[in-house]
C-alpha cells in the first residue's frame, strides 16, 4: 500500500507515522470529535500512540480497518478511515474527522470525496456507509455534498452507491 492515499486541491491523505501521535491526541481530545467519536478520543498521548501503531500494522498486514492522516501543507488537521460497520452486517463504513481550527472549510466533504474514490478502487466496493448523529448539522451536511443519501432514518446512516457514483462520473 502506498504512503500516499490521495492529493486533492488542498489536502493530502497518506499513511500515518508514529509522529503524527501527539497532533492526533490533541486533535482527538476536542470537546465535539469525543462527542461525535468517542472511539477515536483517548484519555493519553500512548493511548493515540498505541492506536497509531494498530493502525500501522493495519497497513502492514493489509487488513481493515484502515485510518490514514488528512493533512493541510504538511499539518494533521484530521482523519479518514473505513472498516466494517457497526450498524449493517456485511457493509463497510467510512469516518471522517477534522480538527475545531479547519471546520466549516469544506475539508471534511473534499477529503470524504477523495477517501470514497481510493476505497472504491481499492475495494471494488459496490457501496459505502457513514453514520453521524441526528444533532450533528454539520455531518450530515457535508455527508450528502459527498454523495451521500439517507439510507436509515432510525440509525442516521448515510449510503454512497459507488457503480451509480462511477457511471455519473462517464457521462
Amino acid at each position: 500500500m502506498d504512503k500516499l492515499i490521495s492529493i486533492t486541491e488542498n489536502l493530502v491523505i497518506r499513511k500515518f507515522t508514529l509522529d503524527d501521535a501527539n497532533t492526533y491526541f490533541q486533535n482527538n481530545n476536542e470537546a465535539q470529535v469525543r462527542a461525535t467519536m468517542p472511539d477515536h478520543s483517548h484519555e493519553s498521548f500512548e493511548e493515540a500512540y498505541r492506536e497509531i501503531k494498530e493502525f500501522l500494522l493495519c497497513y502492514d498486514e493489509m487488513k481493515m480497518p484502515y485510518h490514514f492522516a488528512i493533512t493541510k501543507n504538511d499539518i494533521l488537521i484530521g482523519h479518514v478511515g473505513i472498516g466494517e460497520s457497526e450498524i449493517k452486517a456485511g457493509a463497510y463504513e467510512i469516518c471522517c474527522a477534522i480538527n475545531n481550527k479547519h471546520r466549516g472549510c469544506g475539508f471534511a466533504v473534499e477529503a470524504s470525496k477523495a477517501f470514497i474514490q481510493w476505497c472504491e478502487s481499492t475495494f471494488k466496493l459496490d457501496e459505502i456507509y457513514a453514520s453521524t448523529g441526528k444533532e450533528n448539522i454539520a455531518s450530515n451536511k457535508a455527508l450528502l455534498k459527498a454523495g451521500f443519501v439517507l439510507n436509515d432514518v432510525e440509525n442516521n446512516l448515510y449510503v454512497n452507491n459507488l457503480k451509480y457514483s462511477s457511471k455519473e462520473k462517464t457521462k
